[in-house]
């Protein structure tokens, strides 16, 4: 027990030090997180620094080690006497239940979103698509990545692809909007207490190996003590920073992520810079597309080739999509790995930062619950579209055929066999393609 005390305070002290720079200012504080290790220890930072509660929602949660520890750490927030609330999406909690059960023994509040119900059917096809992590209502931070592995770098650990990804640290009353809306969808009738129950034994064997795995971070932790002289990350101060999400329960026309994002769209002058993992235009879509190509604005969208999509479907989607793209006059890139692209995110005229879970799909569109970040600054905005531009050196273009420039297939270094299985799942797309 006084091992215990003793790693609290010297974690809380950590975490303090590293958002000594991040305390509320007048203005919004940003930082990105692109690199995998910086967007780990962010998390934990937040974590260790927050005093009254915790607030985490993820599309998905995992059965690996960095969910594990991203569990053995907020059970001992919920120790520490915070009220530490986690909301994941039915379809892809895999947690393990004797895990979930002994992390409600332990104070931790679970709920899922829109599990299975038959009186709820249409509650399989709305699923929440959002990431998020509120800290005491001062500090959000939001993005791309889920709570698994492959989304720091860690895929070895579970034989799989890595993603390339981004999020956005915020310090400011972005985070207390993220706040009301996540208390809005925790209390909602989309939301259900998670009901998991495992014997003595059972709870006992999950309690060790969240201990392993906390003592493994604080490890971690302790070596960066140690190093007590680097400086704390530095957060960009910026404007206000504007929250967006949809609306709890039936999609609407207004108040949604989607028509926020192709509003921004619309008022677009010079330039858009897109990045999206799946990219399946919608008739919406296309036709802001088009009038923004009017208006003589450059677009240029990166997203996942064949050769490096996690999602085959969505793919099949795609294909078909890349000549008439490429002929509207869009600058069409594909990503050539080695990682998976899962970068949500856009830069519009040099000045306007949109960071992210929004693809663009009519998953996105129709469907699931999203959230997004809107910056305009213009420092913020260099800063990730000179990041953008680093991506397309390990990216090729796609021409006005539809295959990458100077290349006479339309998927260079892909298996037949994965090729033989796209073109097997485009006979059903048109039937599907409001799904995808």
């Amino acid at each position: 027990m006084l091992r215990a005390r003793k790693w609290r305070r010297r974690v809380l002290a950590a975490g303090l030090l590293c958002l000594a720079s991040s305390r509320p200012a007048a203005a919004d504080r940003v930082r990105f997180l692109a690199a995998d290790r910086e967007a780990a220890e962010a998390r934990v930072e937040l974590v260790l620094a927050a005093r009254e509660e915790l607030l985490v929602s993820a599309f998905i949660f995992g059965d690996d080690p960095f969910t594990l520890t991203s569990l053995a750490l907020l059970r001992d927030a919920a120790r520490r006497g915070l009220r530490t609330r986690v909301l994941v999406d039915a379809q892809w909690n895999k947690i393990p239940r004797a895990v979930q059960a002994h992390l409600l023994e332990e104070g931790v509040e679970l709920r899922e979103f829109h599990p299975f119900r038959f009186d709820r059917l249409s509650w399989i096809l709305r699923r929440m698509h959002d990431k998020l992590i509120v800290a005491d209502g001062r500090h959000l931070l939001a993005g791309g990545r889920n709570v698994e592995s492959p989304y720091f770098g860690l895929g070895r650990q579970v034989r799989r692809r890595n993603y390339l990804d981004l999020d956005l640290l915020v310090a400011g009353d972005a985070a207390t909007a993220a706040r009301q809306y996540f208390h809005l969808l925790w209390s909602s009738r989309h939301v259900s207490e998670v009901g998991a129950r495992a014997s003595v034994a059972e709870r006992r064997q999950a309690a060790a190996r969240l201990d392993r795995h906390q003592s493994w971070l604080e490890a971690r932790i302790a070596e960066a003590w140690a190093n007590c002289d680097r400086e704390p990350p530095l957060l960009t101060e910026v404007g206000p920073i504007r929250f967006l999400h949809d609306p709890i329960g039936r999609r609407r026309r207004t108040g949604a992520v989607g028509p926020g994002l192709r509003d921004l769209l619309g008022a677009a002058r010079r330039s858009v810079v897109v990045e999206s993992p799946y990219l399946i235009p919608s008739r919406s879509l296309r036709a802001s597309l088009r009038a923004a190509l009017d208006r003589g604005v450059k677009i240029r969208i990166l997203t996942n080739s064949l050769a490096t999509t996690d999602n085959l479907l969505a793919q099949s989607g795609y294909v078909g999509h890349r000549r008439e793209l490429v002929r509207s006059g869009v600058e069409l890139w594909e990503y050539s790995g080695p990682e998976c692209l899962h970068t949500k995110a856009a830069v519009i005229d040099g000045e306007t930062v949109i960071v992210g879970s929004y693809n663009l799909d009519p998953r996105s569109e129709r469907w699931n619950s999203e959230v997004a970040l809107v910056a305009r600054d213009r420092t913020l905005a260099a800063t990730l579209a000179a990041s953008f531009d680093r991506h397309l050196e390990r990216a090729w273009r796609i021409d006005s055929r539809g295959y990458p420039e100077g290349s006479e297939t339309p998927f260079p270094g892909v298996s037949r066999s994965k090729v033989r299985k796209l073109r097997l799942l485009r006979l059903f797309t048109p039937f599907i393609r409001g799904q995808l």
